[in-house]
């Protein structure tokens, strides 16, 4: 089970997760499960995601944007 298929509280599998999607709307997550998410990515990732870049998150894609940014910093 996927991370974000474990944070959503409408039992969505992995493989229909869409980078259109709302993380809010349509996967039910609440602030406490973002920072709970991003926290885990953190660490999984060895990455800092700033308070300013999770202001920013509404969709898996913003999240994904923000992911491939902080790996092209950390290994550029």
């Amino acid at each position: 089970m996927s991370r974000l298929e474990s944070e959503s509280e409408s039992a969505i599998a992995a493989k229909d997760i869409l980078p259109s999607m709302s993380l809010r709307g349509d996967l039910g997550m609440d602030s406490m499960q973002a920072v709970s998410l991003t926290l885990d990515l953190e660490d999984s990732l060895s990455i800092s995601i700033d308070d300013e870049d999770l202001i920013k998150l509404d969709t898996v894609g913003d999240l994904l944007n923000i992911i491939e940014s902080k790996l092209s910093e950390k290994n550029g």
